[in-house]
């Protein structure tokens, strides 16, 4: 089956999950949304686990620690944390083909025990970056930490309140809160 093929059949489960849920969807239902068998869909996946699990890692890990387009090697921490604004919204709006951003909220949610070691090795990840940048401008690598673990958690915050009340995500206003807790911290 070719990767075409297999990125199919992750597209339509996990539209899928969005609409139903994991537990409530069958394989047999997803075998219903694909043109495939059921012997080519159990090639790339061994089981419904496993359709899962690629299904967060496609619709997940890759676009967390996706590779943005480089900084200059002088960018400044607000540069740097004004880009992982930048990366959020986009992946929320790169989501918009398959659900809302209130129902990938959801889903992350109804599967975030088993997806916890992505989640916490993605939130590591733009933590980790993110604090690199802030180094300087916060005076030691733990000031760094706690200011970029606070900017990562103001903009996922953001991004979960804003679909929460069905609102999209303004880049802007996001941007503006990024500048007045780096404000707020060089003071």
């Amino acid at each position: 089956m070719t990767s075409r093929a297999r990125d199919a059949i992750v597209e339509a489960a996990f539209r899928l999950f969005l609409e139903r849920g994991y537990e409530a969807t069958s394989l047999a239902r997803i075998l219903q949304t694909v043109p495939y068998s059921k012997g080519a869909v159990y090639h790339h996946f061994a089981s419904k686990e496993a359709l899962l699990d690629a299904v967060i890692e496609r619709f997940f890990t890759q676009l967390v620690t996706a590779e943005s387009s480089p900084l200059p090697p002088d960018a400044d921490a607000a540069a740097v944390a004004h880009r992982m604004v930048d990366d959020y919204v986009d992946m929320i709006d790169g989501l918009a083909p398959y659900a809302t951003p209130l129902a990938y909220h959801a889903f992350l949610t109804s599967v975030a025990v088993r997806a916890r070691d992505a989640i916490r090795a993605a939130h590591e990840l733009v933590t980790a970056d993110l604090a690199e940048a802030l180094d300087s401008h916060a005076g030691s690598p733990e000031a760094a930490r706690h200011l970029a673990a606070d900017l990562v958690a103001l903009v996922e915050g953001a991004g979960m309140l804003a679909a929460l009340r069905g609102e999209e995500l303004d880049r802007a206003a996001l941007h503006s809160s990024v500048d007045r807790a780096l404000s707020a911290r060089s003071t």
